[in-house]
């Protein structure tokens, strides 16, 4: 007998069948209940059910398994209850059936207030509760070795080779020349061949931190203020983004096409370190916890972008970087960037891209974000001592070139700043090279003078300066001669202070000591000491404007400029120990310094925490070369007293207005028709080699010269730039002032060079 038809399951109804509730049989265009009663039949649209976000199942199951990290670190092993709870939680999983379900290994996440112990131990009991996993396990790290030889005073083998040093963690960490921390040694912060600080932070993270929603996004008026903070100090420095398609898509109300949430946090991560907002501190009572939230999310966002990373993971990673550098966490800011130019060239960015077919906007973009980690490289470089990561020569992308429509007649312009920084970047990128650099230094060893080397990267220098646009110049008023003038947008005194720096890197290490200063030892034909001098005053001229700013800018700059403070302070320092402070005039100028970059430091210690540290090591070195510092304000108002009475008995003459320099009426530099390669060789030929200037004051001098405009602009002394004449004395690294100084600012390499300070002066005792 055959079967009666089984009716099928239909999963849709159309709307009469739907309203009367009656079973519907799905047909289409016309089911078969309204055909018989010649309804009109109308089917519903199926609308698809939203998922849940991307990445979101990702972050619960990581959301879990730092709170079993945490658990496991919290409860003592041996307690049972503790044992318990992992053993319900390492437990094979189990079907309806009883058939076993073969567990995926937990990925574990390291934690910064986790204990590193607690951690391993709950993971080997996981995986010895899982028959099927593969027992792993790490062999013990064994430092001791490591740690005597460091501690033993061992001579290293080429010095010159780079140096190995040790932190306060015990890690093992290689730094180069250009750091700069040897001098401290004697310090009360130096103990047993490390130098140790005391950082402020708590570093250790409430529960309510690693609860932290990576998805989430601040209010959108909280939003609105951090990007505005950011695009008006921190974008126009590096323009890492293209302001333009960034704002459309900020406020495009589709949602896939707005902003990626993790550049949108690397962007608040940065932007509230300036914001005075209560609602992006972590700790309302703590003003350093300001964004640490915003960079968390952005810090647990990357871990989904690794694998598909894309334009946008770059400029997320260099704001991260950029974030960790001013929160003493250098070594992670070190990394960031690291992998912000290793993606950089797996995406093409350092390829010429105009012919391609893309977008201009794409375009622009590729550029912007390919230079900004060329200027990151150089500047990171500098800062930790260390080797640039991109490599010049395999790079053929052009420069960017277009300004941003938005900021159209807003005055200066985003290519006015950028181009100069991107060249000038070049150039600090080949004095790293030719002197800092392993290759560098052996090479300038066989060289019967610097003179060449150094002339060549000095003309370049000087080759900048003479070329920059109208807009972008520059030359920051004579402080000490209680000069004024307006403070000019805070990328361009950044810019200028990169400048400066730059100056003193190219001549620090041809600095004689104070043993090697006579006729015979001179070894170069360009005065080195007061090159850096008159470098590292100007740079103090431009602090202390941004620090006399009514608009407090001061607070408002990159955590970069630290570095350019740093080098300055250092030089002071130098200057101040290298004089007999009772006599000399310049030995209290370089007091005066001191302490205004110390007080400049601290004033920047609520953006950036990293200028504590500095501002101590100065303070530090300073105590060590036995430079008072406290005797200097009345003895500092006497000297200008006497000036200023001196300067007014001076008739003033005509003068030619520089961009953004001081009023006419108070200006000290004059001008003629006179180019600057002629004044160079004026001087050069008018005076000896040895000793190019016999008076106190490098300003002095220029102030009763007669230069042409650019000269003005810069009045900076270089002298034989084109053709300097050969000294007769071989180059010999081991006399000058500098030898073996950090030039960075990295406190592991002022630990070893401190380590070795000490031991060589327990030697000679």
């Amino acid at each position: 007998m055959e079967q009666p038809h089984k009716r099928q399951r239909v999963s849709r109804a159309c709307e009469q069948c739907r309203s009367k509730k009656i079973k519907c049989d799905g047909l289409l265009p016309t089911c078969g209940i309204c055909a018989s009663q010649m309804f009109d039949c109308v089917y519903k649209p199926i609308t698809k059910k939203r998922g849940p976000p991307k990445g979101y199942i990702e972050a619960i199951e990581s959301r879990l398994h730092r709170l079993e990290a945490l658990i496991g670190s919290a409860v003592q092993e041996d307690d049972p209850r503790f044992r318990a709870i992992m053993t319900e939680l390492n437990a094979p999983l189990l079907t309806a059936n009883g058939e076993m379900i073969r567990p995926r290994k937990p990925v574990v996440y390291d934690s910064e207030n986790t204990n590193a112990a607690s951690v391993s131990t709950s993971s080997a009991a996981a995986t010895s509760s899982m028959p099927l996993e593969e027992d792993l396990t790490l062999p013990p790290i064994n430092r001791a070795s490591s740690l005597d030889r460091a501690s033993s005073g061992e001579p290293q083998e080429n010095e010159n080779a780079g140096n190995l040093s040790m932190d306060a963690g015990g890690q093992l960490r290689y730094y180069g020349k250009s750091s700069g921390y040897y001098m401290l040694r004697d310090s009360q912060n130096y103990r047993n061949g490390a130098f140790r600080f005391v950082s402020d932070r708590d570093d250790n993270k409430t529960m309510e931190q690693m609860m932290i929603d990576p998805f989430q996004l601040p209010p959108k008026d909280l939003a609105d203020d951090l990007l505005d903070l950011y695009f008006e100090n921190f974008y126009t420095f590096l323009p890492v983004l293209h302001k333009d398609s960034f704002l459309r898509a900020y406020h495009s109300r589709v949602e896939q096409e707005q902003p990626p949430r993790i550049l949108l946090n690397a962007i608040f991560a940065v932007a509230s370190r300036i914001s005075p907002d209560m609602r992006v501190r972590t700790d309302p009572s703590k003003p350093d916890t300001a964004g640490d939230a915003y960079f968390e999310r952005a810090r647990m966002l990357l871990d989904f972008e690794f694998d598909n990373f894309k334009i946008h993971t770059v400029q997320a990673i260099l704001l991260m970087s950029s974030h960790q550098n001013g929160a003493l966490k250098s070594i992670r800011g070190w990394i960031y960037s690291g992998m912000a130019f290793r993606m950089s060239q797996n995406l093409g960015l350092h390829i010429n891209c105009d012919s391609w077919d893309i977008s201009g906007e794409e375009k622009e973009e590729r550029k912007r974000v390919f230079w900004a980690c060329f200027v990151i490289d150089r500047l990171s470089s500098a800062m930790h001592g260390r080797s640039p990561i991109i490599d010049e020569r395999d790079c053929d992308a052009p420069y960017p070139k277009l300004n941003d429509v938005c900021d159209e007649g807003k005055g200066v312009q985003i290519m006015d700043t950028f181009l100069p920084m991107i060249r000038l970047a070049e150039i600090l990128s080949s004095v790293l090279r030719e002197i800092y650099t392993v290759r560098g230094r052996n090479l300038m060893k066989r060289m019967p003078s610097p003179d060449p080397l150094i002339a060549r990267l000095d003309k370049s220098l000087n080759n900048w300066m003479a070329k920059l646009a109208p807009v972008a110049r520059y030359r920051p008023p004579n402080t000490r001669n209680s000069e004024f003038a307006p403070t000019p947008t805070i990328a361009l005194c950044q810019i200028h202070l990169m400048f400066y720096t730059t100056l003193i890197l190219l001549h620090r290490p041809f600095i004689p000591g104070s043993k090697h200063t006579s006729k015979k030892a001179s070894m170069s034909a360009f005065p080195s000491k007061d090159i850096c001098t008159y470098a590292a005053h100007k740079i103090l001229d431009i602090v202390v404007c941004l620090l006399q700013d009514s608009d407090n800018k001061i607070k408002r700059i990159n955590n970069y400029t630290l570095y350019f403070m740093f080098t300055a302070g250092i030089i002071f320092i130098n200057d101040a120990a290298s004089s007999d402070p009772n006599v000399s005039l310049d030995s209290l100028d370089s007091r005066v310094a001191t302490n205004k970059i110390i007080n400049a430091m601290g004033a920047i210690e609520s953006t950036w925490v990293t200028s504590t540290r500095h501002s101590n090591i100065l303070g530090e070195l300073a105590g060590l070369r036995d430079v008072n510092l406290n005797d200097t304000t009345r003895d500092y108002h006497h000297h200008q007293a006497k000036q200023q009475q001196q300067q007014q008995q001076q008739q003033p003459r005509a003068a030619i207005a520089v961009p953004n320099s001081p009023p006419i009426k108070d200006e000290r530099y004059f001008t003629s028709s006179s180019s600057p390669s002629s004044l160079y060789g004026r001087l050069s030929s008018s005076m000896p080699s040895s000793n190019y200037f016999d008076h106190p004051s490098i300003d002095d001098h220029f102030s009763t010269s007669s230069v042409s405009p650019h000269a003005a602009m810069t009045d900076m002394p270089v002298v034989g730039a084109n053709s300097p004449s050969p000294s007769a004395t071989p180059f010999d690294p081991y006399n000058m002032a500098f030898f073996g100084v950090p030039a960075s600012f990295d406190i592991s390499e002022w630990n070893f060079y401190l380590n070795r300070m000490t031991q060589e002066q327990q030697q000679q005792q």
